[in-house]
């Protein structure tokens, strides 16, 4: 009897505490419905055995209207939000919204200690529509400033919480299932639009290969035509004028891009999580891929950053973080340095010293 009631109080406190070693950032209940006004709460165990948590960082997903945080001992709230905007695919304007709460530790009695857990409440009205995920990205600081960021997907090693947006009931189900709630900017139609650009793109790219196969055919059977000699005749491209630079956080590459580069920031698109920066001849849009469903895979082949003074910009970006691989590249007639930005994404600087060669005569 005795060793029936201990394995049933072992039990019980095994499902009354929180996950142990491997637990996860949460944000619970891990359901709400579409429209409903909720009290969300984000659930941070502390994974470490011997640090502190010492700040908790919460990145919403859009559409969030508003967050109100209810105290918690010993810690700080910053709820931050995003400026109402005009988006430049739709036109419309869309609300100031929610981007994300960060709290952090007061006094080091507060801090969350090895083997424990806190909960941190929000109140929202939750967007979306029914039968969507809302992926909320969290990031966990700890006493030694090492951050754990759960951000990944849901089968990760460090998957970002995640809250299903469910039917509403009685009368607000009915007028709501399969729209968006009150709050709803529009992002969906953003995402469609941006989509259908792609496609676009990718269409003319395709078309773009069959012109040239079939301009080959011709010149190999010597059969042409007053049309093929359109491209000789006309400038078919005048210039470029973007450059896409896939991410996996749209944020973080925004503060890489716009603070530690200093590039001057453009526009945004819409509340999709991508945006442009100007290099001063040519735009930079950085766009989070899995928002389009597109897998991402980071560029390997540099950008090349014009600087006027190769060693003061190299120093300063190395001020700023930046780590440069490897020793400054001396080909004869430019300096080049190569570096990465948070994506993996190939960067360098660049500055000729050299006059360019001449164009061969033709």
């Amino acid at each position: 009897m005795t060793g029936r009631v201990s394995t049933l109080l072992l039990a019980v406190f095994a499902l009354a505490l929180p996950a142990g070693a491997g637990a996860h950032v949460r944000v619970q209940p891990e359901e709400a419905a579409a429209g409903a006004y909720t009290v969300l709460r984000v659930n941070v165990p502390n994974e470490s055995a011997d640090l502190t948590t010492t700040r908790v960082e919460v990145r919403f997903p859009p559409g969030f209207t508003y967050a109100l945080s209810q105290p918690v001992a010993g810690w700080s709230a910053d709820v931050r939000t995003t400026k109402a905007a005009k988006s430049g695919i739709t036109g419309q304007t869309v609300p100031a919204q929610v981007d994300r709460v960060i709290w952090t530790a007061r006094n080091r009695r507060a801090e969350i200690q090895p083997e424990q857990f806190e909960d941190f409440p929000i109140a929202v009205q939750m967007p979306g529509k029914v039968g969507e995920t809302l992926t909320f990205k969290a990031l966990q600081t700890y006493e030694d400033g090492g951050v754990v960021r759960w951000t990944g997907g849901p089968s990760s090693e460090r998957p970002a919480p995640q809250v299903l947006v469910t039917a509403p009931t009685g009368e607000q189900g009915a007028a709501s299932e399969g729209a968006p709630v009150e709050g709803d900017s529009g992002g969906g139609s953003d995402g469609l639009a941006i989509a259908a650009l792609i496609v676009a793109i990718l269409g003319l790219a395709a078309a773009g290969v069959a012109l040239a196969l079939s301009m080959r055919a011709r010149r190999a059977t010597g059969k042409t035509d007053e049309g093929s000699q359109m491209a000789t005749q006309t400038k078919l491209i005048s210039g470029t004028d973007f450059i896409t630079v896939a991410t996996q956080d749209y944020e973080r590459a925004a503060r890489f891009y716009g603070e530690t580069l200093g590039l001057e920031f453009s526009k945004r698109w819409g509340d999709m999580p991508a945006g442009e920066f100007e290099t001063g001849n040519l735009t930079i849009a950085l766009m989070q891929v899995d928002a389009f469903n597109i897998e991402f895979r980071p560029n390997n082949l540099p950008i090349e950053f014009h600087v006027d003074d190769f060693e003061a910009a190299k120093a300063e970006l190395e001020s700023r973080g930046v780590e440069f691989k490897g020793d400054t590249l001396d080909s004869g007639v430019c300096h080049q340095a190569f570096f990465d930005d948070p994506d993996g994404n190939a960067l360098a600087i660049h500055h000729r010293y050299a006059p360019a060669s001449p164009a061969p005569a033709s």
